[in-house]
């Protein structure tokens, strides 16, 4: 049996955004086809500290998006891009236009008239040197000499950490409890 389109339109959307949490999904499709979905292997269900995420499963892989390897993403790994697909709906929400999300999903790939940004989300991965290491094998910093780098806001659970890192300038620290799902949350 094929599958409808909006629900390969929902399988690349979770591909390419990343992860949401289930109570996400579930506001986007009936109930009984999300499980029927999940039942079938197109979609996957990770437990994660934010609660139970859905990714594309190995049939969904493979049938939807013609990839061959499936693997169960880590459960850490799966949160953080939880995470960053809340942050690229805000950078949506403020005009910005989501281009790409790097295949780790921390990072998010924005533009909005001719200016690029740098979405960055993680709940515990990113300590000062892991963040200037991260921009360093980017190009960031030699980007940034030449004036054209993208800025740069990052969701941390420990802002005030990064507060050198802002005053040298293209950076942007936001506390990540601006994107952490609230418990009675079901969409934005």
């Amino acid at each position: 049996m094929s599958l409808a389109e909006r629900y390969q339109r929902f399988i690349r959307s979770l591909h390419l955004r990343g992860p949401m949490l289930v109570e996400e999904a579930l506001v986007r499709m009936p109930r009984a086809t999300f499980y029927d979905l999940v039942r079938r292997r197109y979609l996957g269900i990770i437990p994660t500290v934010l609660g139970k995420a859905v990714v594309v499963g190995p049939k969904g892989r493979v049938e939807v998006l013609a990839m061959t390897r499936f693997y169960s993403p880590r459960a850490t790994a799966v949160a953080d891009a939880v995470l960053l697909r809340r942050a690229i709906r805000i950078a949506e929400r403020e005009g910005w236009r989501f281009l790409e999300r790097n295949p780790r999903g921390r990072i998010a790939f924005m533009s909005r008239n001719g200016e690029r940004l740098m979405v960055i989300a993680s709940l515990r991965a990113y300590s000062t040197r892991s963040l200037r290491n991260t921009l360093r094998r980017m190009g960031w910093y030699e980007r940034k000499k030449l004036g054209t780098a993208e800025e740069v806001r990052v969701y941390h659970p420990y802002p005030k950490r990064f507060d050198q890192m802002v005053r040298e300038g293209g950076l942007e620290v936001r506390a990540v409890r601006e994107i952490l799902p609230l418990e009675q949350d079901g969409e934005e």
